[in-house]
């Protein structure tokens, strides 16, 4: 009860501090301020895999944990360019046994900065944490034809105590008109990293 507390008092102290927009006026800061870089994931090198198998859409997103932030790796093939360019977020729910991607919740959100104005890639830390495209570009489109694609993002975590945490969360990929067209759940990979 007492960590509640904490938190829920830390949670008050920074939405007195947050603002509304970044140094140039544009940026929008979520309510609980910018995003902070994450440097203590526990096992650096963790590998965790979302795996993507339907009847177009094959692939993966690899994500593992660096000293700063998480490393990915988007290898995708079967979106079709006359429907992109595409959109990939981290949802807040792992996708169910169904596969309705519907059924992942929203974006991975932690600082409740929301969707709009969409993101300023110029400032990742303003942008929803599971905002991956918004801050590192869209995918296999008529304009951006790239299906693969490696990046680090210092916002986001493997490290379950942290805002920005990844793991079991369904990463979503979106058309043009934003319908979710292809999931998969982020994880852990049973080929991980000797301990050193």
């Amino acid at each position: 009860m007492q960590l509640l507390s904490l938190v829920s008092l830390l949670g008050a102290a920074a939405l007195g501090a947050c603002q509304t927009s970044g140094a140039n006026g544009t940026a929008v800061t979520g309510k609980l301020g910018d995003a902070r870089q994450v440097r203590n994931n526990p096992v650096i090198g963790e590998v965790w895999v979302a795996t993507f198998n339907s009847s177009t859409v094959k692939g993966t997103v690899t994500a593992i944990a660096n000293t700063v932030g998480v490393n990915y790796t988007i290898d995708v093939t079967g979106l079709p360019a006359d429907k992109g360019p595409y959109k990939y977020h981290v949802h807040l729910k792992a996708v169910p046994a169904d596969g309705n991607c519907a059924d992942t919740g929203g974006h991975l959100d932690s600082y409740v900065r929301g969707d709009s104005p969409p993101c300023d890639a110029s400032a990742p830390q303003t942008c929803e944490v599971g905002d991956l495209s918004g801050k590192y570009g869209t995918v296999a489109g008529p304009t951006v034809l790239k299906s693969h694609q490696s990046f680090n993002d210092p916002y986001t975590a493997l490290n379950i105590i942290m805002l920005g945490y990844i793991g079991d969360r369904g990463i979503v990929f979106h058309d043009a008109s934003s319908a979710r067209i292809a999931c998969a759940t982020l994880v852990k990979s049973p080929n991980q990293p000797k301990p050193q």
